[in-house]
């Protein structure tokens, strides 16, 4: 079986989680499994509704504890998180890769923009004989923009475990970055967010800008695509077996992302 991913219509982590449950993941357990991720960094309310295209939308409202998630904490909780839904190991090794793509997305997004330095930090270890090293060169990065990544990985692992599906994609055709500007923490800056531009072009992602002026692609999004090793690739006239479809928060004349598995 192989994955096929149409991002006409651009991707985010939520967008992808909606797909699978879209294709077939068991909703409940998908629900139940991105409520677990959500409750270890807030407290959340997360459900799932349909457009009016028969696409899947995910509604996740969160209320963070702390504003300050390190990647490294992260992936501390990535493991607890593993653990506690029983993800096999394939699954796992996906869900750690895509974390690591956008930490150190981030971080070199960060280091170019000198304005996001205060987001980087060096990783303070304290050993149990008492002693404190401090390592430069394990660089990380707060995830101001990107905490809901917990969530977005949970429900990308335990969708595509509950699907049997496999951990590389084919992409159907380039991704759509959108276009305009984005509004974050710091202020304003153009379509594609740094860390995703950064992403597509170390992974060697095709994109293109449009068709609307709103992000289309993010950070997220990019990293799970990224993990997949997505490449170009085609049907080929290969009976598809599974199919979901799924939106972001807003109706935009696109098509939905669709995902299949053939």
């Amino acid at each position: 079986m192989k994955l096929y991913i149409d991002p006409t219509g651009g991707i985010a982590g939520d967008m992808f989680a909606a797909a699978l449950i879209s294709a077939g993941a068991d909703e409940a357990r998908m629900l139940n499994a991105m409520k677990l991720a959500a409750e270890k960094i807030g407290t959340a309310t997360i459900r799932s509704s349909l457009t009016l295209d028969k696409a899947c939308r995910l509604h996740i409202d969160i209320k963070h504890n702390d504003g300050h998630l390190s990647g490294h904490k992260a992936y501390h909780l990535l493991e607890d998180i593993f653990a506690e839904l029983k993800i096999e190991e394939a699954y796992q090794k996906f869900g750690f890769k895509a974390l690591q793509i956008l930490v150190e997305a981030e971080i070199k997004a960060h280091k170019e923009n000198t304005f996001l330095t205060d987001h980087i930090h060096a990783h303070h270890h304290h050993h149990d004989d008492g002693s404190d090293h401090h390592h430069e060169h394990h660089e990380d990065a707060y995830l101001h923009e990107a905490q809901d990544i917990l969530i977005d990985i949970t429900g990308a692992v335990m969708g595509l475990q509950l699907l049997n599906a496999p951990t590389e994609a084919f992409l159907l055709a380039p991704v759509s970055f959108g276009g305009g500007h984005i509004t974050f923490s710091h202020g304003h800056l153009p379509v594609p967010a740094p860390a995703t531009k950064i992403i597509f072009d170390k992974h060697d992602l095709p994109g293109e800008m449009g068709p609307i002026e709103k992000e289309l692609c993010t950070p997220t999004g990019s990293a799970i695509l990224a993990a997949l090793n997505a490449k170009p690739g085609t049907l080929n006239g290969q009976e598809v077996i599974k199919e979901g479809t799924s939106r972001g928060g807003k109706d935009f004349p696109i098509p939905p992302l669709r995902i299949q598995l053939a």
